[in-house]
């Protein structure tokens, strides 16, 4: 035989898994199964995040805007001229003359 097929022959024989072989490997290819199952889960985990806080942040938004609404038909609402007419609405007259000052001195 030659060289090279002596070189082919005895890769060939470290490539070719015996019994004891696998047994040997075995633990091996179980913690790279173990990592692997632990590194899909961790990313779904960070997926499962991600789209919960893009929910969050559109709940946000809708509150926000909700709360700029409310605030503005309040101030409309709170305005002089509206009290004032919804005042006399209801039978109530705005006083003639102004409210004294009262100070009291300790």
């Amino acid at each position: 035989m030659s060289k090279v097929s002596n070189a082919i022959a005895g890769l060939k024989a470290r490539l070719t898994l015996g019994d004891e072989g696998l047994m040997r490997m075995l633990p091996f290819a179980a913690w790279l199964s173990f990592l692997a199952l632990i590194a899909i889960y961790t990313s779904h985990r960070a997926d499962q995040k991600v789209h919960e806080i893009d929910k969050l942040s559109k709940t946000r938004q809708s509150l926000e805007a909700e709360h700029t609404e409310t605030r503005e038909k309040l101030t409309k609402l709170s305005l002089e001229s509206r009290v004032m007419r919804k005042a006399q609405a209801l039978g109530l007259q705005s006083p003639e003359e102004r409210p004294e000052k009262i100070v009291v001195v300790e």
